[in-house]
């Protein structure tokens, strides 16, 4: 009797085990288990949404992503492995040694990859069941040389990896749909239809700011001009100045390095940023007729020299800036309050991130007011002692040409779901950098530049002119190079009521000494292409 209880309850305790994991495992771990078995006999293969496309102002295609297709090849499914060696080789243009090595092997692959519609159709017309394709994207740019560094690119996953590609990778990304394919006991894959699918979705649609044909007239120049001063690096904008909008945007390196030098290089702005300087003086009460010594093209500060280009000798405010006399900025900065025009500075928009829709925008260096001696001081307002990127020294001046109002940059001018528009860009106002009248007499002094200074060789016949130029030297390994330089020039037109800023560097220019030889000429000869399209619009009155 005790024999039986016990292999009773031994049978019970056994059907209570066994029935316990049979649960554990159809109902606790039926997803894992589930899983695994379709992992076994299925693969899914993920379909990538179409990325959306890129455009310029006006509809013109920047970036677009075309539909394309991936050829694979599961050899033991085919039943003429003769003949599909043969139409493989001659579809895709490999060996026929190459293929054939593929095929004996009798593993899947890859024949060919982003292939066209119509390539896909030759090869499934070959009617063999070893044959079979996935979705791919394909992605094509127009004129890539002008505009690799803004748009960028993207890696073998479609995804963004430089410049708005990178930027914009979540809005332009589409979302992705997947196929299932079946799986035999040797792991090879082929087509089943039945299975389930989801279909991808395209991204959305960027419409930017530029101007296509103002971006290829940007990059021409640009590119002649570099081959002239055999210089290290050419980078260029050009700006709407009354809502900030950027029209064009040029870099091209020596090395034919995609970096864009416009947002990410910091440089000493030189003259340039005695715009800065000049407006300081005139918030002050200095007038454009007040007289300045020159003292010989020299003036010593605590031992110090600081030399002119040449003797000017008693010159007005005015002509100061138009010859670019840096003694007399010195002189006219003794009577400055040190924080205020700091102050200004910042105002201006340097040493601070301008917030454009763009990755890796250098933010730029100004000295602390309270550590700098008279000599650093002195240095700084023609522009030594500070770093500023292109985009900051170009919305520096934009504030002045849109009536001392500074804008932020826009690049993004509007985003579109399908026909649906999901942003639109608006003109969004920083600050009140000067009162209008201030602007104004600014511009004034600016066009003097133009007229009869250092910016003659930048004068457009027919149109008034405001600009500046600007040479620093480089700094290399903590000292200033006598022989590397970098030059500016930013100037805008019509001055009165400008449509078009203009903003450009070089840097290391081996060929020239001076902006108004190297960077006005270039300046010139791109206003004057667009004075020719406004031809009528700009006469002057």
């Amino acid at each position: 009797m005790k024999r039986a209880k016990v292999f009773n309850f031994s049978i019970f305790f056994l059907s209570f085990v066994f029935f316990s994991y049979l649960f554990y495992i159809q109902c606790v771990k039926h997803r894992y288990y589930d899983t695994k078995a379709k992992n076994q006999h299925e693969k899914k293969f993920v379909l990538v949404g179409s990325r959306g496309n890129v455009y310029d102002r006006n509809g013109r295609p920047l970036a677009m992503s075309q539909q394309c297709f991936s050829i694979f090849c599961t050899p033991r499914y085919s039943r003429d492995k003769k003949s599909l060696i043969d139409n493989l080789a001659i579809l895709s243009g490999k060996s026929k040694k190459r293929i054939k090595e593929l095929v004996d092997k009798g593993h899947f692959f890859w024949v060919e990859t982003k292939v066209t519609f119509e390539k896909r159709e030759q090869y499934l017309e070959l009617g063999d069941r070893g044959v079979g394709y996935t979705h791919d994207l394909n992605r094509q740019y127009n004129m890539p040389e002008a505009f690799a560094s803004l748009i960028g690119k993207c890696g073998t996953d479609n995804r963004g990896i430089e410049g708005l590609e990178l930027q914009l990778n979540d809005v332009l990304s589409g979302r992705s749909g997947f196929v299932i394919y079946q799986k035999d006991p040797t792991g090879d894959v082929f087509p089943y239809y039945a299975h389930p699918e989801k279909n991808p979705l395209p991204g959305q649609d960027v419409y930017l700011t530029i101007d296509y044909q103002l971006q290829a007239i940007l990059y021409a120049n640009l590119k002649v001009a570099m081959a002239k001063e055999d210089a290290r690096h050419v980078a260029g904008l050009i700006i709407e100045p009354r809502t900030g909008e950027i029209l064009a945007m040029v870099n091209i390196d020596h090395n034919g390095d995609q970096r864009n030098h416009v947002l990410c290089d910091e440089f000493e702005p030189g003259s340039t940023f005695k715009l800065v300087t000049m407006t300081y003086a005139l918030l002050e009460g200095f007038s454009e007729d007040d007289v300045v010594d020159t003292e010989g093209g020299k003036v010593k500060i605590q031992g110090h020299t600081i030399h002119d280009y040449r003797d000017y000798g008693t010159v007005t405010f005015q002509q100061a800036i138009a010859h670019s006399s840096n003694v007399a900025m010195v002189k006219i900065s003794q009577a400055f309050d040190r924080q205020d025009f700091f102050l200004l500075m910042r105002d201006f928009g340097l040493g601070q991130l301008s917030g454009i829709e763009f990755p890796g925008e250098a933010k730029g260096r100004l000295p602390v007011p309270e550590e700098i001696n008279d000599v650093e001081f002195a240095t700084l307002v023609f522009g030594q002692g500070l770093t500023v990127n292109l985009l900051q020294l170009a919305f520096a001046y934009q504030s002045i040409a849109n009536g001392g109002v500074l804008n932020k940059p826009i690049i993004i001018q509007e985003i579109k779901d399908g026909n649906k528009v999901v942003y639109q860009a608006k003109p969004l106002r920083i600050r009140r950098v000067v009162d209008r009248q201030t602007a104004e007499r600014v511009t004034k002094m600016l066009c003097g530049v133009i007229e009869d200074g250092s910016g003659t060789e930048a004068a457009v016949n027919g149109v008034k002119v405001a600009g500046k130029t600007g040479t620093a030297q480089k700094v290399i390994d903590g000292r200033y190079s006598n022989t590397m330089i970098i030059t500016t020039f930013v100037g805008y037109f019509p001055a009165d009521s400008p449509d078009y800023l203009i903003a450009i560097m070089f840097d290391e220019p081996k060929r020239g000494l001076w902006a108004s030889t190297i960077a006005a000429p270039v300046f010139k000869s791109i206003a004057q292409s667009i004075y020719q399209i406004n031809a009528q619009q700009y006469a002057v009155k």
